[in-house]
């Protein structure tokens, strides 16, 4: 018997010797037969053999639950899971090494085949896992982004394999902000992957793959434009930002019906499984409106930035913050960004200079952009010490800065507030479908349809009131700030600049490239333009994007590659 050792782990061997007759040289021979190995023996410890893709999927079931029940998520439970992911994915590395020798190993180091690796860095992203959550919480997703990039290239080139096969695994990683060398692998894997299935297809014609799209993605319309997806993977500008990124963003941000049983399947795991006691959750978790327990107290602006007299950008009902994120990063060229389209003229505001604070009542939300905003600022490049996002109400955050911030407000934005359920010329609920809260939303109402949507624009439970709008006057005129607002629904967009302007002090800018005509492409639209509605058109309404391409939100790119319009106003307080 022997006892040898593996990178600190004890392997016993049982050693047979074999003596050889005369006639077949007449020498001796000896193996090695494992007895006890824990890398490979069905018999280690549960804690061996935690799965990674289930530890994800606790981890942000726990996020989903404690944002349920209005808390912040257990800490040291977080750093419980994702430490026992950190593990496992050592053990996984030390079978894969052994795999040559040991027959097994090479099956037990499969267990992040396919794209699952690349689920599970998603679902520690959603459940707001960054640098700080675990001294090498980093390595987790660099680890988890390399074995991405092993199974494209063990898998990615084989015809069973198809396109959006590989952009499942690239979008996913993306979407969860990897940023790094690691990421650069496999995104230049995925384009090899891509350019040997253009020359398959007919000799270099990418007809065939132009209507390839995801088993997830049904209610897009038009194909995928694979020649630009690989230039991007190539140039390094594929990324958070990218378009097919922030659409996948947006399908978790408006909660449709297959995310939120995802969301709700999460929740239900960590608490059957996980929490102590194995409670059970059984309220539908509401992500976006949970009004109690926030995080008000008195800001540490010093804490929160490097320097604390920038002038701040303000993002109210940030949700996921990618629009922050986006313009916090404008100041470098290494995070997947290398081109950007400017600002429009009438916006005179050096974003470099900016500090930057997303404010959001939903705490998942909130931990997915504050994850990422963590992991942006451990040395890829990244300047994230003027970026913050907090769980607060927009009024308490505007109070707080308008009474302590030391430096001046340069702009409050007001982008794409969940809207109220439409109301026709008499004041009652119209007879269709609120397709301005829910994209996929049928155009004949059911009953109870949309019923999570502020009763009306009046409704306190619509964000922005008249009450706000004052609030955000009050911050804005001391510095002549900006607002901007935005939104997909044209009478929303049309009764936030009328309050604006008619009891908040507003003044509207005047663009040089006006809206000069619009359709009525949803059926909210139609309805409003049939009773008669103010339309947003004129002088006052943006044709064209104001900010620049990194700050898009997920919501306008939706809007954009779904050929529906934006409705964009800028508003001076003066």
């Amino acid at each position: 018997f022997a006892m040898l050792q593996y990178d600190d782990v004890d392997i016993e061997y049982e050693v047979i010797v074999t003596d050889l007759p005369r006639s077949k040289g007449g020498e001796s021979k000896w193996e090695l037969l494992p007895i006890y190995n824990p890398l490979i023996d069905e018999n280690t410890p549960s804690e061996d053999k935690d799965n990674v893709l289930q530890l994800a999927h606790a981890a942000l079931g726990m996020a989903v639950s404690a944002s349920e029940q209005g808390t912040d998520v257990d800490k040291d439970m977080l750093n419980e899971l994702t430490t026992r992911a950190h593990d496992r994915l050592n053990a996984l590395k030390q079978r894969k090494a052994l795999s040559a020798f040991f027959p097994g190993a090479a099956a037990a180091a499969g267990e992040l085949h396919g794209r699952k690796a690349a689920d599970a860095i998603l679902w520690f992203a959603l459940a707001g896992v960054g640098y700080s959550s675990r001294e090498h919480g980093l390595n987790l997703y660099d680890d988890l982004v390399d074995i991405a990039a092993e199974e494209l290239s063990r898998f990615g080139m084989n015809s069973s394999c198809r396109a959006k096969d590989v952009l499942h695994i690239v979008e996913r990683v993306a979407m969860a902000g990897v940023l790094g060398e690691s990421s650069t692998r496999l995104y230049n894997v995925a384009a090899d992957c891509l350019e040997v299935k253009m020359q398959r297809s007919s000799g270099g014609s990418v007809d065939h793959m132009a209507h390839d799209r995801n088993d997830d993605e049904d209610e897009d319309g038009g194909g995928i434009d694979y020649r630009t997806i690989i230039q991007s993977l190539r140039d390094s500008s594929f990324g958070l930002h990218s378009d097919r990124s922030l659409l996948g963003l947006w399908r978790f941000s408006t909660r449709q019906r297959k995310q939120r049983a995802f969301f709700q399947n999460a929740a239900r795991h960590f608490d059957g499984k996980f929490r102590e006691g194995n409670t059970t959750t059984t309220k539908t978790p509401d992500h976006g409106t949970q009004s109690t327990n926030v995080d008000s107290k008195n800001y540490d602006w010093s804490a929160m930035f490097e320097d604390p007299s920038r002038p701040l950008v303000v993002d109210v009902g940030c949700g996921m913050g990618v629009s922050l994120l986006g313009l916090a990063s404008l100041n470098t060229n290494s995070n997947g960004y290398p081109s950007q389209t400017p600002s429009k003229s009438e916006i005179q505001i050096d974003w470099r200079e900016c500090n930057f604070i997303g404010v959001d009542l939903s705490r998942l939300a909130i931990r997915y952009a504050q994850g990422v905003c963590e992991r942006w600022s451990t040395g890829d490049g990244n300047d994230s010490n003027n970026l913050k996002f907090i769980v607060d109400s927009a009024d308490e955050c505007l109070r707080q800065i308008s009474e302590t911030y030391p430096g001046n407000v340069a702009m409050v934005m007001l982008q794409f507030p969940t809207p109220y359920r439409f109301q026709n010329s008499t004041g009652d609920e119209g007879d269709v479908g609120d397709d301005g809260g829910d994209e996929s939303a049928p155009s004949v109402a059911r009953k109870g349809f949309n019923s999570q949507l502020p009763d009306r624009a009046a409704s306190d439970d619509f964000m922005v009131t008249e009450k706000l709008l004052s609030r955000i006057y009050e911050v804005l005129s001391k510095y002549n700030g900006q607002l901007l607002v935005q939104s997909n629904c044209e009478d929303v967009a049309v009764h936030m600049r009328n309050v604006a302007t008619n009891t908040g002090g507003f003044q509207s800018v005047a663009f040089s490239d006006p809206v000069v005509s619009l359709g009525a492409v949803t059926q909210r639209a139609q309805n409003w333009v049939a009773m008669g509605g103010e339309r947003a058109i004129g002088k006052c309404w943006s044709a064209d994007p104001l900010l620049p391409s990194g700050g898009r939100t997920e919501t306008e790119v939706a809007c954009s590659l779904d050929s529906k319009p934006v409705h964009r106003c800028l508003l001076n307080a003066y």
